[in-house]
């Protein structure tokens, strides 16, 4: 079984069609590294004088993996806009049909490349966000995984699926589901009632894409839950130009997405202390804009409720 679930089919499949008399790594063997680097790293750094600085660390050499992605991706790109070009001049010609498989040959490397170290990155980012609990975001750029997901890579399918899934995620209809909650939920049970309230959005719908904020607690518990279950993020950062009121802004931000359906959780699910047992007023303000919209609102609580509208 893969280290993340997903048909090995996948990998095994685009690294065989690349035409490279060299063998690629298996995917578990990346797997393997990716996950070793990485609890090396937590391990040694995550204690004595350096343990402050170990999630750092960690962050920059996951960051690192990714920024190589990148490049290699850039090199696929410019390989699929040749063989773009090739296939609107092909005028049946042998030389043409040459260039064509010589260009449909470099598509295919740089994408096996691609996937190879897509799969190095996010057995270590998966790795990372297990034993500390907190979810990697690239500095710049995103992380969709759109290369693990391809089947047969035929020199037309290449570049079709390439364009379908550089627009996944862009459409001006794109169904969001916000998602709002407290820093203080980080418990297991915290984590079980906002894994079954995003399970319930996604059931009622399927091509949601989650919309929150990324802060601490509650919302990286729900973007963990989105790259589990392979579900885009739109991060709505805060503005520190707004000062104190920059959490309300960030709130009227999410809402202009005009979502669909609106979770929030404005205290953790077993309150420590009489102060977290107090509901969040930056919480309870998007839920109350939310319903004041006519928007469906569901308060992630120790059992999801409906707020009317």
């Amino acid at each position: 079984m893969s280290f993340f679930d997903t048909p090995i089919t996948s990998y095994d499949h685009v690294t065989g069609l690349a035409n490279d008399p060299r063998p690629f790594p298996s995917e578990g063997e990346v797997e393997h590294l990716g996950h070793a680097i990485m609890t090396e790293i937590l391990d040694t750094f995550g204690k004595d004088a350096t343990e402050e600085h170990a999630s750092m660390i960690a962050h920059c050499i996951i960051g690192g993996i990714h920024a190589a992605q990148q490049r290699i991706e850039r090199e696929y790109d410019r390989a699929t806009n040749e063989l773009n070009s090739l296939h609107r001049e092909f005028d049946g010609s042998e030389v043409k049909d040459n260039q064509i498989q010589d260009a449909t040959e470099r598509s295919r490397y740089f994408e096996a490349v691609a996937v190879v170290i897509e799969t190095f990155r996010r057995s270590a980012e998966r790795t990372y966000e297990v034993q500390t609990g907190d979810v990697w975001t690239p500095y710049r750029g995103s992380t969709t995984n759109r290369l693990t997901t391809y089947a047969v890579m035929e020199a037309g399918e290449t570049l079709r699926r390439k364009r379908h899934q550089s627009q996944k995620g862009a459409e001006p209809t794109a169904k969001y589901v916000v998602f709002r909650g407290v820093q203080t939920a980080s418990t297991q049970a915290d984590a079980e009632r906002i894994f079954a309230a995003l399970n319930f959005a996604k059931a009622q719908c399927p091509d949601m894409q989650l919309a929150c904020t990324g802060n601490l607690g509650a919302e990286k518990i729900a973007m963990m839950w989105a790259k589990t279950n392979n579900v885009i993020v739109h991060k709505t950062d805060f503005a520190k130009s707004h000062g104190r009121r920059a959490p309300f802004v960030a709130n009227d931000t999410l809402l202009n997405l005009k979502p669909v359906m609106v979770f929030y959780m404005p205290t953790p699910v077993n309150p420590l202390d009489e102060k977290d047992a107090e509901p969040s007023g930056i919480v309870l303000n998007i839920a109350q804009k939310a319903a004041e919209r006519g928007i469906l609102t569901y308060k992630v609580a120790v059992a999801a409720r409906k707020v009317a509208a």
